[in-house]
């Protein structure tokens, strides 16, 4: 699914951290991947495309091959490995087949030891072991985070956040709002004022920001 313009532009201008306060002040939970490190550099905004993979037995697995074919342009992958934190098979060939498709970005709690050419928030080691891949396009567990097909995800130096699509829209101009709440905190920080009144903002200062920042 194709995120629509205006809403890409106000993710690519909010940080993860406005996003996870307004997420936060929803009740949405576990949305927030942890123990994940940024490779690649840049940052990337896409629906997830979901991939599941568990520790590999003797028996019969999925598909890697189709799986990874299967995934649209501009997606962002998202591999549930178990918590594992196993190395991903053949991960620098499959990232360069998902580049190659344009994807967005891969996320996932597997490893890459090896480099690869697109954006990457993966597990930092590589355990002993290999994975097997069992199911696609379903809810995953990601660094703890619940991640279902179809979700936003935001993807940033900061970290990986996921957001609910029917929720994206509502949570971004949140988001917006909020950090620019956030500015105009920092600036009367600076002019010397106290954080008594800031954090958070009472009456007053909610009052003072509206008046100032009012459009026009």
């Amino acid at each position: 699914m194709a995120i629509d313009t205006t809403l890409r532009d106000a993710l690519s201008a909010v940080t993860t951290a406005s996003l996870v306060r307004a997420l936060t002040r929803t009740g949405v939970t576990a949305f927030h991947p942890r123990g994940l490190s940024g490779r690649g550099g840049g940052s990337a905004i896409g629906t997830a495309y979901t991939l599941r993979m568990i520790p590999a037995r003797n028996d019969g697995a999925g598909d890697v091959a189709a799986a990874i074919d299967a995934v649209p342009q501009g997606a962002v992958v998202v591999i549930d490995a178990a918590g594992s934190g196993l190395a991903l098979p053949f991960g620098s060939i499959l990232a360069a087949r998902l580049a190659q498709r344009g994807v967005a970005a891969l996320v996932t709690d597997a490893a890459l030891p090896e480099e690869v050419s697109l954006p990457v928030w993966c597990a930092p080691e590589a355990g002993s072991g290999a994975l097997a891949l069992v199911g696609t396009q379903q809810p995953v567990c990601c660094g703890g985070a619940a991640i279902h097909p179809g979700d936003i995800v935001v993807c940033a130096p900061g970290g990986v956040v996921a957001l609910p699509a029917d929720m994206a829209e509502r949570l971004a101009l949140e988001a917006v709002e909020q950090q620019r709440l956030d500015l105009w905190i920092q600036r009367e920080v600076e002019k010397g004022e106290t954080l008594a009144s800031l954090l958070p903002p009472d009456a007053a200062a909610m009052a003072r920001f509206e008046a100032e920042t009012k459009p026009g």
